[in-house]
Parts: structure tokens; C-alpha cells; sequence
């Protein structure tokens, strides 16, 4: 089904977090019940009750009306029908499967001309700067090894706090920030993107959230399925959206990406013996 767009700027924080639960489960609305939405979003019924009438419903009968009348059923509904139809799944297998889910609500949402623009962003940049901060940073290490390898000059802002300040001092207009926005807005990435603002430089947001501030403060925002909020979340997704970008940033820097491979190539032959490859 096609994502419904709220104007988060006029939504409270609840009420954010109702639209980004709606946004990514369009296809139950129609079985939802108000106590199972503030449940799910950690609200009170009543701040589910508001919300209708700031999204241009009377209620949450009409709202359902609203998704019925615009419903196509999406290829991530199907998918999952035809997973659970699979018989005799259990266990590592069953799970293998689940994690296909998030990769198919991923390329769902994908949309070209952002992706293509973030592809110029990363290969055009002076020097990329990267935050994902706690399970994100295993996505700063992996964009940092990729782009590293096609010669990109990449940092980390690994610091959190008022120790953020300091790796922000650098920062030229000519360059790039990326950020792994998850969950909800930080205080580091609100003061990031503020500052990334005033200084002229450009920011790739690769998120989970379907609704949220951040996704008009960004140059550019990717969407990536994780799970739920109740969920554990998976790295799958956003693993496959890095590794998409970073061979679409190869493309177009060719050229340098191929002689760093064979600088690479030539270091390893001439140190090989002190420096054996580890099995």
C-alpha cells in the first residue's frame, strides 16, 4: 500500500510516533483498534483519539474509510503471506526469512531521484563525515571501509556529548555529513543538522522513521526498515541500502576507485610475507 504523508511539523511528539506506526503498517489499519495503536506507540488512548482530527479525520472509522478507499495491497503484504505459507519453517530458517521482510519494505520506499542524489552527495563530497551512534556504528565502520577503499577522504564523528563540538570544527560547506537517524531524533543529530544548516554543507539521513523533523531538516533522506519498536532490530536493511550506495559511488568514481584497488593489490604482493593475509 502506498506510505500516507503527514506534515510532521504540525504534530506533537505523540503524534509523530502514531504517524511514523501508521505510515509503516498501512495494510492493518483497517483491523486496528485505538487501544492497540497507543499500545504499540507507547501513548495514551486519548493522544490516539486527538490524533485524527490533526490528520483531517473526525475518527478513526473514517480514517480506516480514508485507507480503504486508496488501498492497494503492497509487495511487502504479499511477500509475507507467501512466507507464511511456507511449511515446516522453524528456528535459524524462520528467522533467514523474517529479516527478507524489512529488505522488501526498504526497496518499497526506495525512491530513485534520492538515491541517485545521495550517490552524487558521497561522490562529490570533500571529505564525508559519518554519526551513528550505539548499533549504528557497525554502518559508520562498514561506509567507512567501502568508500575509504575508492579513495574518499571519510571520518568518524564517534563522539557524543559536548565532545561532539570538537569533531565539527573542520567541517567545510564542500563536504558531507551522514547520518544513521534511528528511533528518534538526538540531541547530536538535531545540533548536526542545525549546524550543517549554517555552515552550507550537505546531509544524508538514512533512517528508519517514515515521519519525523529530521526528514526536512536533511539534504536527503533514505528510508530503511528495522522492525517494529517493540522489535529487535535488524541491521539487515540498512547493510543492503549502504552496500547499494557504495557501489553506485564506485560507478562514479571509477577511476580512482580502480587504482586504489591496484595500489592495494601491489602493497599486499610486496608485504605479503610480513603482513600474511589472516585466514
Amino acid at each position: 500500500m502506498a506510505m500516507m504523508l503527514f506534515d510532521e511539523t504540525k504534530l506533537t511528539r505523540g503524534h509523530q510516533r502514531i504517524a511514523d506506526y501508521i505510515s509503516k503498517n498501512m495494510d492493518d489499519v483497517p483491523f486496528m483498534v485505538e487501544e492497540n495503536i497507543a499500545a504499540a506507540c507507547g501513548v495514551s488512548i486519548s493522544t490516539v483519539s486527538r490524533f485524527w482530527a490533526e490528520v483531517g479525520s473526525k475518527n478513526l472509522k473514517e480514517f480506516k474509510q480514508r485507507v480503504k478507499d486508496e488501498a492497494l495491497l503492497s509487495p511487502a503484504r504479499k511477500l509475507q503471506s507467501a512466507f507464511d505459507k511456507v511449511g515446516g519453517e522453524s528456528g535459524a530458517a524462520a528467522n533467514v526469512l523474517g529479516v527478507a521482510d524489512y529488505l522488501q519494505q526498504s526497496a518499497d520506499r526506495i525512491d530513485q531521484e534520492s538515491f541517485d542524489a545521495a550517490v552524487g552527495l558521497l561522490a562529490e563530497a570533500g571529505t564525508v563525515y559519518i554519526y551513528g551512534p550505539g548499533s549504528a556504528e557497525c554502518l559508520t565502520a562498514l561506509m567507512d571501509f567501502r568508500l575509504s577503499r575508492f579513495g574518499a577522504d571519510v571520518r568518524r564523528l564517534d563522539r557524543g556529548g559536548h565532545e561532539l563540538f570538537e569533531s565539527m570544527v573542520p567541517i567545510k560547506p564542500q563536504d558531507v555529513i551522514v547520518i544513521f537517524g534511528f528511533v528518534s531524533e538526538s540531541p547530536e543529530m538535531a545540533v548536526l543538522l542545525d549546524f550543517a544548516h549554517d555552515r552550507g554543507c550537505r546531509t544524508l539521513l538514512i533512517t528508519d522513521l517514515a515521519v519525523s523533523p529530521m526528514l526536512t531538516k536533511a539534504t536527503i533522506s533514505l528510508f530503511t526498515a528495522r522492525g517494529q519498536l517493540w522489535e529487535f532490530h535488524s541491521m539487515v536493511a540498512p547493510i543492503a541500502v549502504i552496500e547499494a550506495l557504495i557501489v553506485a559511488v564506485g560507478k562514479e568514481r571509477e577511476q580512482a576507485a580502480l587504482a586504489g584497488s591496484e595500489e592495494l593489490h601491489r602493497l599486499r604482493r610486496k608485504y605479503s610475507k610480513l603482513l600474511p593475509k589472516r585466514v
